[in-house]
């Protein structure tokens, strides 16, 4: 009697469940939040984490609210953070849900938790959710990429931020690809920080959409001079530039290093080195747009030669630069250095064939019958090297006159 007792209850205690389970899997996603939202209300501390964690497991997207909830649970009780690691517990577990469902409704909410909280595990666990659920949100991209300058600033001063927090930082920028952290993600690629934060950087800034031509300007036009020239040499190798971008950029590296308001002998220096890196990455483009300031930075090397500023290479390179414009402007001012050049060894007997030829050389190139004459002349004074004689000549015969 008692055995088939036994059955019986055991029966009925089978059907119970398998109806509540039935009720259970008949509610609508809307149904179980719900459920969710009434029972984390009146919950203590530990029970709200074993419910965000249940709900966790269910996968269900539509749980968002649930989450958030939990945040704002946390920020409400800020205070407590550092003396009650569960707040931190709680924020972690429903920040890890925030990102897995994706709920874009939270992404202000997890913005003040990584504002508020000093932990380094929840700022990286805020910074992995808004790396989700942020996209789209340009208040979002402007607030993280202020954020990440403040700590480039305090990186400056010696002091060394929390590199996980900025690894994290710069990871999110990437994901959420806003074109105004480009300039910010290309100074932290070249800020001196570690190895796993420069290439996570650079990843970061390959990853952003949009007019790279105009980043590159922005940051020629507005960044330090150390980080133009940073800029420029990334710039002449960056794949998803054209050659014409390259060029345009080299010239507007160019005008920058000309025109900039140096005022101290060590910007003045800096900026000096950027036209002659912009110099370079100009010559053998056949950019002509760029002859007024080809000619402007040939007048400037050749001061700067004559003061013992400049090395001889430079010169050259700055010859060679004209030379590569194909313009007549060009042809014309080489035309008039060679002019100097020959009063020069006419009257002193001395010259550096190593500047003559390269100027003769590119008047070659240039291929501009202005400066037949003074090639000529170039034959007549015997106080040149054969081989500069033989270069005038060589040159003078392939213009058409």
């Amino acid at each position: 009697m008692k055995i088939k007792s036994a059955r019986k209850s055991g029966l009925c205690l089978a059907l119970f469940l398998l109806l509540a389970a039935g009720a259970a899997w008949a509610q609508t996603p809307d149904d179980v939040l719900k459920s969710y939202l009434r029972n984390f209300a009146i919950a203590s501390l530990d029970v709200k984490l074993q419910i965000v964690q249940d709900a966790g497991q269910r996968g269900l997207k539509e749980l968002g609210p649930l989450y958030l909830r939990a945040v704002d649970y946390v920020l409400t009780n800020f205070s407590l953070l550092e003396t009650d690691q569960r707040f931190r517990t709680l924020a972690l577990a429903a920040l890890a849900q925030i990102r897995a469902s994706g709920f874009g409704e939270a992404r202000h909410s997890v913005w003040k938790l990584f504002q508020t909280d000093s932990s380094q595990e929840v700022r990286q666990g805020a910074l992995d959710a808004l790396a989700v659920i942020g996209k789209g949100d340009p208040e979002i991209a402007r607030s993280l990429t202020l954020w990440l300058e403040s700590q480039n600033s305090v990186f400056q001063t010696g002091k060394v931020p929390e590199l996980g927090v900025i690894l994290a930082a710069v990871r999110a920028l990437g994901a959420l690809g806003d074109p105004v952290s480009f300039p910010v993600l290309f100074a932290t690629m070249n800020q001196g920080y570690t190895e796993d934060v420069s290439r996570q950087a650079r990843q970061s800034l390959l990853a952003i959409p949009g007019d790279y031509r105009a980043q590159f300007i922005g940051i020629l036009r507005d960044s330090p001079l150390p980080e133009k020239q940073l800029a420029l040499g990334m710039a002449m190798e960056f794949p998803r530039l054209s050659d014409a971008d390259k060029s345009a950029l080299a010239e507007f590296a160019l005008d920058v290093g000309l025109h900039s308001a140096a005022s101290d002998n060590q910007s003045k220096s800096l900026a000096r080195d950027l036209r002659f890196q912009a110099a370079k990455a100009l010559t053998g483009r056949r950019w002509s747009k760029a002859s007024p300031l080809a000619i402007e930075h040939f007048d400037a090397v050749l001061q700067e030669y004559e003061r013992g500023l400049a090395d001889r290479r430079f010169l050259v390179e700055a010859i060679n630069l004209l030379g590569d414009m194909g313009s007549h402007e060009a042809a014309v001012r080489l035309t008039q250095y060679l002019v100097l050049l020959n009063a020069y060894t006419e009257r002193v007997r001395e010259f550096d064939s190593t500047i003559v030829l390269a100027v003769i050389e590119n008047l070659g190139r240039l291929g501009d019958k202005v400066a037949f004459d003074d090639l000529q002349y170039v034959e007549y004074l015997k106080s040149y090297s054969p081989e500069v004689l033989a270069a005038a000549r060589k040159v003078r015969a392939k213009l058409k006159w």
